[in-house]
Parts: C-alpha cells; structure tokens; sequence
C-alpha cells in the first residue's frame, strides 16, 4: 500500500512539475509575442518617420538638380561670347548671367531621426536587411555631395576675386529686384565699368569654364543621391503596414 501511495505521489509530483513547465513556457512566449509587437510597433514608427524625411530630401534635392542644371546653360551662354566670338548680350543680361554664374545651390537635408537611430545604436530596428545597408549608405552618399559643393565653392571663390579686381558686383546686383539689404535696393555702380569686358580675358573664360565643370561633377552626385533615395523609398513602401 506504501508503494502505491508513493507512486500515486511521484506521479502527481510529476504532473506539477509539468504544469509548472508548461505555464513558464506559455508565459515565455505571450513575453516573446508582447516583445516582438512592441518591436513591430517601433520599427514601424521608425519607418513612417524616415519615410517623410527621405521624401522630403528627394524633393528638395530633385529641385536643387534642376536649379543646378539651369544655370549650367545659361552658364554656357558666358562661353560663347567670350573672346573674339561675338558678342550680343545685354549689359543687363550679362550682369543676370554673372549672378547665375555664382551662384551655388547647396542642399541641407533633412536626417534626424536617422541620425538618432544610427548615434543610438538602434538602426537594427529595421528588420529588412537590404533597408538597413541602403540606410547606412546615404550619409557617405550626401557626404559626397557636399565635397563636390565645396568643390565648386572654390571654383566660385575664384571668380569673385577675378569680378572683384576687374568688374563690379553693384552692377551685377543691381539687374536683380531679389538682391536687397534692409529693403534697399542695390543701385548701379558708381564707376564707369562695363562687366561685358570680363569677356576679353582669358582667366574669365578658364574660370567660367571650371565652374560648369564643377556644376556638372555636383549634377551627377545629386543624380547619384536621388537614385539611392528612390530606392530606399521603395522599399519603406513595401515594409510599411497600411492601415
């Protein structure tokens, strides 16, 4: 009788052991479940967020693009009147061409909450690995743009010191009704000076010519960006849950 009361013991004890074990591994995994559908929420946060910021620097970068190529042409109009090639263009047009010919569209993006997730180390938020690489690619990619501004830059710097010693900036800012300070419209130069001369030297010619090569190096980065942007964004379209 004392062995099968013993059994009978052994046997429930066992039976609670197993309950026990089987409620740790049900609560194991409703822990395991609540963890992932807080993750699940997160990362959708994360996506959502970063969605509007690379849509945002799609359209501003797209835009700069545009602009850049813009001046390129009339940047080119400047190279087929210099020298002993004829010249036509307007005292006024020229000077409008000069403030193009300066000009340098720089692109400031918009990168926070990326940045806040690779600084925090919470990038492996992203599930999708192909997004995370694509992600971690673009800093060095807008690094790179801005290289090719600084680039330009100096290109510009250039010509500013050229305009500086042989031309009048007033008369090129005089044509444009945007170039104001305080209100105050630029008035025209208070000198005898006609930028057109600018034409007849060899240096302006060389530094126009620098420029547009710089302008179409800073094109094809921008081109570079917007199609790492275009894919990325391709991909939050298809990791996003509509709701």
């Amino acid at each position: 009788m004392e062995k099968n009361k013993t059994g009978k013991y052994l046997k429930y004890a066992i039976g609670e052991i197993i309950l026990v074990v089987i409620g740790i591994l049900i609560a194991l995994q409703i822990n395991n479940w609540n963890q992932q559908r807080i993750q699940n929420k997160n990362e959708q946060l994360a996506l959502k967020n970063l969605k509007q910021d690379f849509e945002y620097n799609y359209r501003t970068l797209d835009s700069i693009l545009t602009e850049t190529k813009n001046n390129i042409e009339t940047q080119f109009l400047i190279l087929n009147h210099t020298g002993n090639k004829p010249n036509t263009m307007t005292r006024a047009d020229f000077n409008a061409s000069l403030n193009d010919l300066n000009d340098i569209n720089e692109f400031y993006q918009r990168n926070g909450y990326l940045d806040d997730l690779v600084n925090s180390g919470n990038l492996g938020i992203i599930q999708n690995q192909n997004l995370r690489n694509k992600l971690s690619s673009w800093n060095p990619v807008f690094d790179f743009i801005k290289s090719r501004e600084k680039e330009l830059e100096t290109a510009r710097d250039r010509l500013t010191l050229m305009i500086i010693e042989k031309g009048s900036w007033l008369n090129a800012d005089a044509v444009s009704t945007a170039q104001t300070v305080k209100d105050n419209t630029f008035p025209n130069s208070g000198f005898d000076i006609d930028n057109r001369n600018l034409l007849d030297e060899l240096a302006f010619e060389n530094n126009t010519e620098n420029i547009i090569y710089q302008n179409d190096k800073l094109t094809r980065s921008h081109e570079k960006g917007l199609s790492l942007i275009a894919q990325i964004l391709e991909l939050f379209d298809k990791e996003i849950i509509k709701e």
